[in-house]
């Protein structure tokens, strides 16, 4: 068998070969998407009633979906709870949980949930922070009110590693997910 000679164009074709087929692998990759949005859909489905979708955004970091609600209420089977207490004995179990007390805001469920289980807060936090990356402005400063007004539903599932903000005052859900 012939061998190219060193500093032969040969060899600096095969190695050109080889780079572009990574950068395509990496570019290939780099373009996945962490849900669909029916899959999102879906997700929030579990929850409660979801109406259309009136923002996407997904990339291999994080997906940020928007939905209008057909029905302001949690699904009849729906696992919620009322006590911060329960909810992090079920978070621990890595079960998913809807914390339904619309008496609290998001942001001070989280503060819970971090005092009472720093590895479980933080996992929930991870899950609304890593999804910034996918908002754009105006979901961002919607995801903010969201976070700090009183009557949200917070929905965190540890296994998934997602956030569903439930509004239903406004009658909008809002799915976060950070990419593991």
């Amino acid at each position: 068998m012939l061998r190219p000679e060193p500093g032969s164009g040969a060899i600096r074709m095969a190695f050109m070969a080889r780079i572009w087929t990574m950068t395509l692998a990496l570019a290939a990759l780099a373009a996945c998407a962490l849900d669909e949005p029916g899959s999102a859909r879906s997700y929030v489905a579990g929850w409660t009633w979801p109406a259309e979708g009136t923002y996407f955004s997904s990339t291999r970091a994080c997906t940020v979906a928007v939905f209008q609600l057909d029905m302001a209420a949690l699904r009849p089977a729906a696992r919620r709870v009322y006590d911060l207490r329960q909810g992090i004995a079920l978070l621990r179990q890595g079960r998913a949980v809807a914390f339904a007390d619309t008496r609290t805001s998001p942001d001070a469920v989280a503060q819970g949930v971090m005092s009472a289980d720093l590895h479980t807060g933080l996992g929930m936090l991870a899950s609304v922070t890593g999804a910034r990356a996918c908002m754009s402005d105006a979901v961002a400063r919607g995801v903010q009110r969201l976070l700090t007004a009183q009557g949200a539903v917070t929905v965190y599932d540890p296994g998934e590693n997602a956030v569903v903000f439930l509004d239903f005052g406004s009658r909008l859900a809002v799915f976060l997910r950070a990419g593991s």
